[in-house]
């Protein structure tokens, strides 16, 4: 089974600025050498080596390829709200995320219960997603927001300048 990602009231690990640098390298380029890495953040490479590692048994890091679907022939990208009857979610949850086409799942708190996001080849292949998403057990309602066309996607924030541990700091 994949892992489930999640965000954690607080972070398990402490990350310092030599961390936050190796990750904001990682992002802008996942394939770049640790030599290369080491060089920009000014450190050796072991220690580049170590860290990613650490940040890695974390949980808090994952290298993986960015494949562009729209280039691919997948170009209809839609979210799925769903309300659910509450003692189906688990069995819900374990379907959906099996599906190919859906790209990201997650439960919400607010007027669905869950979110989906789907990528596919055609308004007939989203349709044929829906429909199943519309038999599972325990569906009473959803909501298809089509998306038409994307302005920004991107996971740097984060690690970046102004990112999430900036947001969390105290006044």
């Amino acid at each position: 089974m994949a892992p489930r990602w999640y965000y954690p009231a607080q972070m398990q690990t402490e990350f310092d600025d030599t961390d936050r640098a190796i990750l904001r390298e990682l992002q802008e380029d996942g394939r770049r050498s640790f030599r290369a890495i080491a060089r920009s953040v000014g450190v050796s490479e072991g220690t580049v080596r170590t860290r990613v590692r650490r940040i890695e048994d974390a949980g808090a890091l994952r290298i993986l390829a960015f494949v562009d679907p729209s280039r691919l022939g997948h170009s209809v990208l839609a979210g799925v709200l769903v309300r659910c009857e509450t003692e189906s979610l688990d069995a819900f949850t374990d379907i959906v995320v099996a599906m190919p086409e859906v790209t990201y799942a997650s439960s919400l708190l607010g007027r669905a219960d869950f979110y989906i996001q789907a990528i596919c080849a055609d308004n007939d292949a989203l349709w044929d997603v829906v429909r199943r998403v519309r038999a599972i057990t325990g569906v009473r309602e959803t909501e298809i927001l089509l998306e038409m066309q994307v302005h920004k996607f991107t996971y740097r924030d984060v690690a970046g300048p102004g990112g999430a541990d900036q947001v969390r700091q105290k006044p």
